[in-house]
């Protein structure tokens, strides 16, 4: 290949003809493509230029260089390695691309000054003094200047966007970074006034002060808004990216929105409608401020739902813990969490129903408050839905007959039947067998600490408990100590093996509270079987039921094995009676 020939120029300086040079040069040196014809001309064009040239030049030629090598080094060496190293390298390179603007400047009022420095101590005129005078303070005053912006754009980029955006883990204030580029270029203004032009700065000072009380007088009410604003950044009551709510006079005018903006005079919030509310930084020194993400991102929120009293409240509980489930995930990016769990509560009883309330949490970062809330509530009115279920809501009830029954009257043996009827033991029973033991049973009334039956005592009586609370004292560890094991809530009944075998008490019963009770007695439940023997059977197997529920609870036993033990229980409670009764004849 022929060797290349470079053609002397009265701006270069003469050069040999030299051989061509690869066309890409080795890393690290020059990453990008030279050839060594643009090389050697360049370097002969920055040789032959004055200093004035020179400084800016080699400023931005550091600072494109340390780009190039940044960017293409880490590309082609790290590539498919070290992705860390690669991402600060890119991180680093776009800092020093923002620093090139203002090192640049910075660099070409040092060369200028370098340079005039020289050539204008040649000039002896007075006119030409005063111009150089002139310039040499628009100099001065440039340095000065241009120190302080490249000082704000460092701090701006190592400090607020660096150190304090990765610790803080956020965007730095606005308010924050014009606070600190005001005190830097008010120190330079102050060195300008008493390096550049040597004048007393406490005049300038004192001057200002008075000048600032006659503003801050005018305005009095943008000052409390600046100093406000100060204080929330300060305080951290609330930062940018937070979720918070600033309360109103009154629920409905209550404002709910992530935090975008603080600077001097507001802080703007973007609202879950996606409008932007500007709310003077005063205001919010004043008003009331819920952070939704203080003390911690997870956040709770509660729903109330009322449904109809006829309504079992443990099928609305499960309904609506299914419901809240069924939308909730682990990490909350788009529906409330799955953990904590989710709560369902009953709140209270109103007119129209009976409340419950809906507790589920959410990261607010990542739902919005109002968008969780329609989640769970579509969901929850969905499964109601799906169980045949609606809302209360107000109702009036018109009959044109007999109007149902809305009480029960312990007087009244239909109100009797009634309660028999809801008794596991008696639900086969006949309209006129309930009939038969409303209007024999008694109506019993025990004092609170009463006991009602003793362990080992005999009986022949079973109580039904309408109000009050009881508690079921047994020995358990079989030292003869007795202790609570167990209390029963109105619609339990007791004492039914006695009744029913003459077994002696198995347990001790007492009055928690002060409690009603219906007792049936032997001479009662024998009219029954008198007349109809076959209920025995029946009563039998409800009595192996129960007792089984109570064997499965201490062990592990198959189907077929509860079936067998079942019906073993049954023929013995169906014999023990007939022994105890001795009323029954053959079926």
């Amino acid at each position: 290949m022929r060797p290349t020939t470079l053609v002397q120029s009265p701006h270069l300086v003469p050069c040999k003809t030299l051989p061509k040079l690869p066309q890409t040069l080795p890393f690290p040196f020059f990453p990008t493509h030279l050839s060594s014809l643009v090389c050697l001309h360049t370097f002969s064009i920055c040789s032959t230029f004055r200093p004035f040239v020179i400084c800016p030049s080699c400023g931005a030629g550091v600072v494109v260089y340390m780009q190039a090598v940044l960017v293409r080094w880490p590309r082609h060496i790290f590539a498919g390695h070290c992705r860390e190293i690669t991402a600060f390298l890119e991180y680093l390179m776009r800092s020093l691309k923002r620093l090139l603007l203002p090192l640049v400047v910075f660099l070409a009022f040092l060369g200028i000054a370098y340079y005039m420095h020289g050539s204008l101590s040649s000039f002896r005129s007075e006119a030409f003094d005063q111009t150089q005078r002139i310039f040499s303070y628009i100099l001065q005053v440039g340095i000065w200047l241009s120190a302080a912006y490249f000082l704000n754009r460092l701090v701006h980029v190592f400090i607020w966007d660096g150190i304090v955006s990765g610790v803080f883990s956020g965007a730095t204030p606005r308010l924050l970074k014009d606070v600190v580029g005001f005190v830097i270029y008010m120190v330079a203004i102050t060195g300008i006034v008493g390096f550049v032009f040597n004048r007393s700065v406490t005049g300038i000072w004192a001057t200002s002060g008075a000048i600032g009380l006659i503003l801050g007088f005018a305005l009095r009410s943008i000052i409390l808004d600046v100093f406000t604003g100060l204080a929330i950044n300060i305080d951290r009551p609330y930062k940018i990216g937070d979720w918070i709510m600033v309360h109103g006079g009154r629920p409905e005018l209550h404002i709910i929105g992530s935090v975008k903006e603080i600077n001097w005079r507001t802080t703007r919030i973007t609202t879950k409608d996606g409008n932007v509310l500007i709310v003077p930084n005063s205001m919010m020194g004043m008003t009331m401020i819920t952070n939704f993400m203080v003390p911690d991102v997870h956040n709770r929120h509660e729903i109330f739902f009322t449904l109809d009293f006829s309504v079992p409240p443990d099928q609305v509980l499960r309904i609506l813990n299914a419901a809240t489930k069924a939308v909730c995930t682990e990490d909350g990016l788009k529906a409330p969490l799955l953990y904590p769990k989710p709560k369902i509560r009953i709140i209270r009883a109103t007119p129209m129903g009976v409340e419950y309330r809906v507790r589920y949490w959410t990261i607010p970062k990542h739902v919005s408050p109002g968008k969780a809330r329609h989640i769970v509530t579509k969901s929850i009115l969905e499964h109601l839905q799906q169980a045949g279920l609606t809302l209360a809501y107000p109702k009036q009830d018109v009959y044109h007959e007999k109007m149902p029954v809305r009480q029960l009257n312990s007087q009244s043996v239909e109100d009797r039947m009634r309660l028999l009827s809801r008794i596991e033991l008696f639900e086969k029973l006949s309209k006129e067998d309930l009939d038969l033991l409303a209007t024999s049973m008694e109506r019993r009334f025990f004092e609170e600490k009463e006991v009602l039956i003793k362990r080992g005592d005999s009986g022949d009586s079973m109580f039904i408990l309408v109000e009050g609370l009881l508690e079921v004292f047994a020995d358990i560890h079989g030292n003869g100590e007795e202790v609570k094991v167990a209390q029963m809530v109105p619609g339990h009944f007791f004492g039914e093996m006695s009744l029913l075998t003459g077994e002696p008490r198995s347990a001790t019963i007492q009055a928690s509270t002060d409690i009603i009770a219906y007792e049936i007695t032997k001479e009662n439940i024998s009219i029954l079987f008198g007349r109809r023997p076959e209920i025995a059977e029946s009563i039998s197997e409800t009595v192996a039921r129960r007792k089984m529920r109570d064997v499965e609870k201490r062990t592990d036993m198959t189907n077929e094995e509860k079936d067998e033990q079942a019906s073993s229980f049954s023929t013995q409670m169906l014999s023990k009676m007939k022994s105890f009764f001795g009323v029954f004849g053959e079926k």
